[in-house]
């Protein structure tokens, strides 16, 4: 039974590193798109900005 889990080991570390790397990916893909939505708040407020001191 032990030599059994033993062979298992590596093939559930890798399991565990790849569902890890993923949580991480998702992660880090939605700060990003949180960031680029303020980014975007910004472009816009910085345009109304300049359209008012146009007029």
């Amino acid at each position: 039974m032990t030599e059994n889990i033993i062979q298992f080991l590596p093939i559930l570390f890798m399991l565990v590193l790849v569902v890890f790397v993923i949580f991480i990916m998702f992660f880090l893909a939605g700060h990003f798109n949180r960031s680029k939505r303020i980014e975007e708040k910004l472009d816009k407020a910085l345009k109304e900005m300049a359209e008012k001191k146009e007029k």
